[in-house]
């Protein structure tokens, strides 16, 4: 399953080169990620944080820029599950325009206990809810 948002590149996401500046690009990407949450799981990241004591920091990021985004550009987000580990999860996020992939990234995240920031395993709950969502062939090569 492939979890989309648009996003619109504004004046403040462009460097002086005219092209969208790579840690903003990071920054929408960790924005889809939160709106999955929300939008796709039906539960807030704030919600599995806070409440659960769940958290998923990145560990490894794997990122290829392909194409330049300019101000004005309208791309979409596109996220997807690529893994699925005891103790990560492996994301898929990128950005594309009319069909064309500008950025790509593999995320890899770890599950992790809130109070002690300890890696833990990924609870079962969870584990059956993301199952049926890992999708590695939707993620552009």
């Amino acid at each position: 399953m492939v979890f989309r948002k648009s996003v619109r590149y504004r004046f403040g996401d462009i460097d002086d080169a005219g092209i969208g500046y790579y840690p903003t690009l990071l920054h929408y990407f960790h924005c889809c990620f939160e709106d999955w949450w929300s939008d796709a799981l039906g539960t807030p990241y704030p919600t599995v944080l806070h409440e659960e004591k769940l958290g998923f920091p990145a560990v490894n990021l794997d990122v290829d820029f392909l194409s330049p985004v300019r101000y004005g550009d309208e791309p979409e987000i596109c996220l997807t599950i690529v893994k699925l580990g005891t103790t990560s999860v492996q994301f898929g996020i990128w950005m594309e325009n009319e069909g064309r992939v500008m950025c790509r990234a593999r995320i890899t995240t770890v599950a992790v206990d809130m109070d002690t920031m300890a890696k833990r395993e990924l609870p079962e709950s969870w584990r059956k809810r993301l199952t049926p969502l890992v999708d590695p062939d939707a993620y552009p090569a």
